[in-house]
């Protein structure tokens, strides 16, 4: 519809739900998994009041300008999306955040449980999709969500979160080994470059964007690159966030010609390498 001064346009983290809900209704969709924009406790995704199951993901000091300063007031913002008598998965947090979470749980007669992370030999041999040592907390979680959803909705009869211990769903490892996200620890080689002088530049993308996440993206990228070898870690691009933004970046021809390995960091983060 249209919008006007008694209508105006909604914010933006309202209207990306709006958007999704008309998408999911036009598409006719089995299945819609819904993430929150900000908070939880007034996010627009609560309009669905009776979600299947509920599932909260580490949690750090992620938009702190909007919510609350602390990790276990962070949590409690969080907990907001807990739905009087839907089962609830968390994965191993901080006992500040933990507390408030079970606490929150336990007035809404909240089955809360905790998702251990995914065992690699449940794989058979394979990588997750998503490379990078974390996504294995995350793969636990996204085992445990649909595993419920699929128990809750009448798909399956066998509980796979009692057998996840020794054995996983073909599916599921087609799922957990395929599954990309864009932007997230993913390698983009330049093809264009690539036909004149073959793997001479390489992306790095991660759209770290907290304390925790930028450790998280660094481990990755050290592990990422087998030529690298000088360990990175939070504090190493916080110093050079300070020294220099992409901007002020400048690369000589003829080092760029050497085949040692330069690094250009871009924030909000994504990697540049060259070698």
């Amino acid at each position: 519809g249209n919008t006007s001064d008694e209508i105006p346009m909604p914010t933006y983290f309202r209207f990306l739900p709006l958007l999704a809900f008309k998408i999911f209704a036009a598409e006719q969709v089995d299945v819609a998994i819904m993430e929150v924009g900000l908070s939880g406790k007034f996010d627009a995704t609560n309009v669905v009041q009776t979600p299947t199951v509920c599932g909260i993901s580490s949690l750090g000091y992620d938009h702190m300008e909007i919510l609350e300063n602390t990790l276990g007031e962070i949590a409690g913002e969080k907990a907001g999306i807990f739905k009087l008598g839907v089962p609830a998965f968390t994965v191993p947090q901080p006992d500040e955040a933990m507390c408030v979470l079970e606490e929150k749980a336990s007035q809404l007669d909240v089955h809360l449980q905790v998702a251990a992370p995914l065992d690699i030999n449940l794989l058979n041999g394979l990588h997750l999709g998503l490379d990078s040592e974390h996504q294995y907390i995350n793969a636990g979680l996204a085992v445990a969500l649909s595993s419920t959803w699929l128990q809750r909705t009448g798909h399956l009869e066998v509980n796979y979160l009692l057998q996840q211990t020794t054995s996983l769903p073909e599916q599921f490892i087609k799922g957990l080994t395929t599954a990309a996200l864009q932007g997230r620890a993913q390698v983009v080689p330049d093809q264009l470059m690539g036909i004149e002088s073959p793997g001479n530049l390489v992306f790095y993308l991660d759209g770290a964007h907290s304390p925790e996440s930028m450790e998280v993206c660094a481990k990755w990228f050290s592990l990422a690159i087998k030529d690298y070898h000088e360990p990175m870690s939070f504090s190493n691009l916080v110093d050079d966030y300070k020294r220099a933004s992409l901007e002020s970046v400048r690369m000589d021809h003829h080092e760029t010609s050497k085949k040692n390995l330069t690094q250009v960091r871009a924030f909000q983060p994504c990697w540049i390498c060259i070698s």
